[in-house]
This record gives structure tokens, C-alpha cells and sequence, in this order.
């Protein structure tokens, strides 16, 4: 167990002063800078990945260097010994994200160093752009290897499943990846993606199917020589991506292979071989891949991603419109899914509730674990369906499906404002029919190039001639997407859509609103702050309507005017959690000082989870 040095009661805050950050190692307060958050980061890494004890670990270390001294970001220390240079065993460096490793002053020959100037230091790990491990011998040589060794090895050993560990910053790790690969293999960032993509493929699976060792690894004497780097290509990585391509048929083609060089290849093994993916948390895979997504589309065609916290407070909110028993046999549609960031909303709150179920039969974490896992991939693969335009986003979802337990299979390409007809794809024809779905949620393209002007697709529809004494022969997307969603709906289903408030309140656009009296029963309507959309770029005025489809005969009253009054719930957030510029925002004082959760972490500053509390509460009145 770790244990942190004892901090006294007056050193205990139950806040933090602004521009400041609580110390990992120390529990005492430091200046919040780039520099510092990074190092408080693998600071947590080195205890909750590698094993280490806090209590033997320090950070700005000073280390006599001839006649200087220079302070080191983290130093571990021979266990239960004394915290002096000569027991130092592992140094850490950890530097901004766009510091090179050939800086001259911040590189890794600063590392380098400090090693060699600690005489029982083995190990030491620089990380900046990149993650850069090496090893000092009996002879005082320091060569590069793959990792540090966790506590109580003496090397760094190829890990067993049951060693490995949640990611606690797979964010950057994810960045270093796909940059590594970018500037190393000579290609575009969108081909640099799918590379990376195809290794994550490897690394879900090997976990999945792991049955004694696991296969996606690489170890330091592999990586140093190319026999090595091709024993890893050969022997272990090709045959776990044919039996991705025998699993995933519908993502990859046959053919298709990993196309890395092999020190590239044994670069991105080594930085992924330590975590589970598929035990990292939800909302930290879901924020680190769509960033990774994000880096190689910027919204040119209108494909602005929804961040996770207005998708998980669309699909609550729609979901608690059903009871308990009902939730697991609904049909979900996203029929413009991007990076899949609402399908993914609705397999955590299933996952939610039947790790609950299955925690009342009783059982170990795991055995509760595992039968929920089989559960959450059984519902995903029946109930879940999702459409996109874009074939790298369908892609893109399906790994973040298959990330998250499943339902990968019902992801397909194509135009869902068009007729099934035109679509290629057969699954698509013969899974995704209208009038069949009990929820659709989405958030369709804005602005940019998102118009459509094809009058054959313009012709299928109501709202591009009403109202108009001449049919519109252009409408932005996410207009038309108001009746092509609905669509999907069955009778009594709701809609839970993302759209510009301007479809709500802008005089130009009454004609969308009277069709949607005359078609639906407005649910909810939520006008989310300006920035909520600040970190993707797009969607400067953004709402959350959720709309219920009239049945027939409620159709028919409300064309004639007769359909009951009925109330609407309304709400006007005022934070998101970012600011503007897409930097988080945390709850402060009247002092400005920031509030701690109950993980001595900052409280982020959103209203939307208060939305959900408010519309249970008004429903179920």
C-alpha cells in the first residue's frame, strides 16, 4: 500500500488559491504552470501505474553535479532507505508536451546527467513529446530501453494482464503516439491515425482474448536491435491484426496490414504496454480519443464532436423518459454519429445500471464485472445503431464503441438525409429503417459546407416547401436534419438533438418550428452557454431539444390546432466546465479560491449533471 508523509491538519485545505496546485508527493501547494501539472501527472503515474511508494519518492530533488547542484522533477529512492543522492534508483523528467528531446538545455542528456551523477540510479525516464526510458550499466554506460521497471523488479519485464493499469493521462500518451508516428514515418496525420488505430485494435483484443501472456509488448533488448523489432512485427503484432481483421471484418479490409516501420511500431507498443484500455475510465478514454480525432478534422464539412458532458446530459435525461425495465430493450439511433461520443453516453449509463443488477446477485468485482461486460456487449450489439457520412468517423466511432464493450457491428456509412435505397451499404438498408427507433440522439453538421442542395434528397421532404412560395433549393444541414432525424422516430420515440438556437428563436426560421408543433411534443428545451463548443470549434449558440413524435392520431389534432396544452421544460445553464478558449473552469470562493471534490481534486464549474437532477425532478411530477 502507499503511503503518503504525514501532512498535518494545518496544512490541509479544503480549497485551493488560485494559480495553484496541490503537490501529489508533498500535499503542499505549488504554482499552477504547464510544467507543473505534467509532472504532478506522472508524479500519480509512478505510484498508480509502476507500483511505487510515495513516501519514497521526492520531487525537486537537488543533485550534486561537480560543484553546482541541480534540481531534478522526480527522484525514487531505495525503499524503507535513507532520501540521499546515493539512493536514488529512478529519475523522472517530465517536461512540456512541445519540449524536443534534443532541447538543449531541457533534452535528454539533462536526464543523462543526473543519472550518471547518482551512483545507484539504473533507471531514468524522460517525457516531453516524447516518452524516452534508459538504463545505466555496472560501467556507467546509459543506453535507451523500453520503460522503467515497476517496484520490485529489477527490470522492466513483458507485463501480465492482471499488472496492468487504468490510464491516468492517456490523453497525452495518445498525442505522443500519433505525433511519434507522424513525424517519424513520413505521412499525414489522417494515415498517421489510422495506423495508431489499427495498434489500439491490437491492444483491445489481446486483452479480451488473453489467456496466459499477452502479446502486445515489446521489451528493451527487442527495441534496440532491428531482429528484435521484427520478432515483435512477425511474431506478435501481424498475427494479433489478422485475428482483428477475422473479428472486425465490417472495419477492416482483408488485405489491409500494419503499415508502421519497425521502430516506429516498437515506439508505440512500448508507450501503450502498460495500461488496460479497456479498464480506463469511460469519460478518460472518451476525452483522449476524440482529441486524437479532433487533431485530423477540424470541421470543415460542419463535423463540429459533442463534448461528453452535454452527451451524457442528452442521453439521461432522454433515457429517464423510460422505466428501468424498458431501457434495456430500446433502440438507439445516431444518425450522424462522428466520433460516436453519444452511443458511447448510452452504453455507460446501461453499464451503470446493470453493474447495479448484477452487484445485488452477489459475487466477486470481477465475476460482477465480467457478467456485466457480457450484458453491456449483448444490449450494444442488438440495440445500438449509429450512421455517418464520413467514412474515417465511422471508423473512428466503432473503435470508441469497441473501446467502451461494444456494438460496433451496427456502425455503418452512408447519408442518412438520403433514401436507404441510395445507400451502399446492405447492412445499413437492412438494419437502419425509419419509424423504428424508440430514441434517436445526434448532433448533425453545422455551417461550413453542411448545406444541402441536391434537389433530389430536397424533394423527400416537407420543410424545404413550407411556408415558401418557391421550394428552398438550399438548406443549411442541421435544418433538414430536424425532419430527417425524426424520421427514424417511431411513433411515441423521442428525438434528442443538438442544434443552433437560431431554429428556436430566430423570426426567419417560424416555418421549422410550426412543423415540429405539428409533429411532435416538445419535451425539453435547453439553451447551453456559448462555449460549451469552445474546445471543437464550432456551434457558437448551441441547444439541446428533445422533441416526442405524435402518434397519428395526435398528428391529426395538432394540424387542426385541437392537440392539449402541455408544458415544456426549459433551462439556461450558465457553466460548462470550460471557458471560451476551452481551459477548464473549477467552482471557486467569494475568495477565489477553487473548491476540492472528495479526491482532493478541483471541482470543475458545470451546470448540466444540476439540468438532469431538475428534469427528473420536473417529469416525475
Amino acid at each position: 500500500m502507499s503511503s503518503r508523509p504525514p501532512i498535518s491538519s494545518a496544512d490541509i485545505l479544503p480549497f485551493l488559491p488560485a494559480g495553484k496546485i496541490r503537490c501529489f508527493v508533498t500535499g503542499k501547494l505549488r504554482k499552477d504552470t504547464p510544467e507543473e501539472n505534467v509532472r504532478q501527472r506522472w508524479a500519480r503515474s509512478l505510484v498508480g501505474e509502476y507500483g511505487y511508494d510515495v513516501s519514497d519518492m521526492a520531487v525537486e530533488f537537488s543533485v550534486k553535479m561537480g560543484s553546482k547542484r541541480k534540481q531534478t522533477d522526480i527522484v525514487v529512492f531505495k525503499p524503507d532507505g535513507p532520501r540521499r543522492q546515493d539512493t536514488i534508483m529512478v529519475i523522472v523528467e517530465a517536461k512540456r508536451e512541445d519540449v524536443s528531446p534534443k532541447d538543449k538545455s531541457e533534452g535528454v542528456e539533462q536526464l543523462k546527467s543526473y543519472m550518471s551523477a547518482c551512483s545507484s540510479c539504473r533507471f531514468g525516464l524522460w517525457v516531453g513529446s516524447e516518452k524516452i526510458a534508459y538504463e545505466k550499466s555496472a560501467t556507467g554506460e546509459i543506453d535507451d530501453t523500453t520503460d522503467i521497471p515497476r517496484s520490485g523488479e529489477t527490470q522492466p519485464q513483458p507485463p501480465k494482464f492482471r499488472e496492468l493499469t487504468p490510464a491516468t493521462d492517456l490523453k497525452a500518451s495518445l498525442r505522443r503516439c500519433h505525433n511519434y508516428i507522424y513525424a517519424n514515418q513520413g505521412i499525414q496525420k489522417a494515415e498517421a491515425f489510422h495506423e495508431l488505430q489499427k495498434l489500439m485494435f491490437c491492444k483491445v483484443l489481446d486483452e479480451k482474448e488473453v489467456v496466459d501472456d499477452l502479446r502486445f509488448f515489446v521489451l528493451g533488448e527487442e527495441r534496440k536491435s532491428i531482429a528484435g523489432q521484427r520478432r515483435l512485427l512477425e511474431d506478435r503484432i501481424t498475427p494479433l491484426f489478422n485475428e482483428v481483421k477475422e473479428r472486425y471484418p465490417y472495419i477492416f479490409e482483408p488485405d489491409e496490414r500494419v503499415k508502421l516501420n519497425l521502430r516506429v511500431l516498437a515506439y508505440i507498443v512500448s508507450e501503450l504496454q502498460r495500461y488496460s484500455l479497456l479498464n480506463t475510465q469511460a469519460d478518460v478514454k472518451g476525452q483522449a480519443y476524440e482529441e486524437l480525432v479532433g487533431s485530423n478534422l477540424r470541421g470543415d464539412r460542419g463535423e463540429f464532436f459533442t463534448p461528453r458532458n452535454v452527451c451524457d446530459m442528452a442521453v439521461r435525461m432522454v433515457l429517464s423518459l423510460f422505466s428501468n425495465q424498458k431501457i434495456a430493450s430500446l433502440k438507439v439511433l445516431d444518425c450522424c454519429c462522428g466520433t460516436g461520443g453519444f452511443l458511447v453516453a448510452i452504453i455507460n449509463h446501461l453499464r451503470r445500471k446493470i453493474v447495479e443488477f448484477e452487484q445485488a446477485k452477489g459475487g466477486t468485482e470481477e465475476q460482477i464485472r465480467n457478467r456485466a461486460g457480457v450484458r453491456v456487449k449483448e444490449l450494444a450489439e442488438r440495440n445500438l445503431f449509429g450512421m455517418d457520412i464520413n467514412p474515417f468517423l465511422v471508423r473512428t466511432t466503432q473503435m470508441n464503441l469497441v473501446m467502451h464493450g461494444d456494438g460496433s457491428v451496427n456502425v455503418f456509412q452512408g447519408d442518412s438525409l438520403a433514401a436507404p435505397g441510395e445507400w451502399d451499404d446492405e447492412g445499413a438498408r437492412q438494419k437502419v429503417k425509419q419509424d423504428e427507433f424508440d430514441i434517436v440522439v445526434t448532433n448533425p453538421p453545422f455551417g461550413g459546407q453542411a448545406h444541402i442542395d441536391d434537389p433530389h434528397v430536397l424533394s423527400r421532404y416537407e420543410l424545404p416547401a413550407l411556408d415558401a412560395k418557391d421550394t428552398r433549393r438550399l438548406m443549411p444541414a442541421e435544418q433538414l436534419f430536424v425532419e430527417g432525424a425524426l424520421r427514424y422516430v417511431k411513433r411515441g420515440g423521442y428525438l434528442a438533438i443538438v442544434l443552433p438556437r437560431s431554429i428556436l428563436n430566430n423570426p426567419g426560421l417560424q416555418f421549422i418550428r410550426k412543423w415540429l408543433l405539428r409533429n411532435t411534443r416538445i419535451v425539453a428545451s435547453i439553451d447551453l452557454p456559448k462555449e460549451t463548443f469552445a474546445e471543437g470549434g464550432g456551434v457558437p449558440n448551441p441547444s439541446v431539444l428533445i422533441a416526442q413524435r405524435l402518434t397519428r392520431e395526435e398528428a391529426r389534432l395538432a394540424q387542426a390546432g385541437a392537440l392539449n396544452e402541455y408544458q415544456i421544460f426549459m433551462a439556461i445553464p450558465k457553466k460548462v466546465g470550460i471557458d471560451k478558449r476551452g481551459n477548464a473552469v473549477y467552482v471557486r470562493t467569494p475568495d477565489g479560491f477553487i473548491v476540492l471534490d472528495g479526491n482532493e481534486k478541483p471541482t470543475v464549474d458545470d451546470d448540466l449533471p444540476k439540468i438532469v437532477s431538475a428534469f427528473d425532478e420536473w417529469h416525475g411530477g
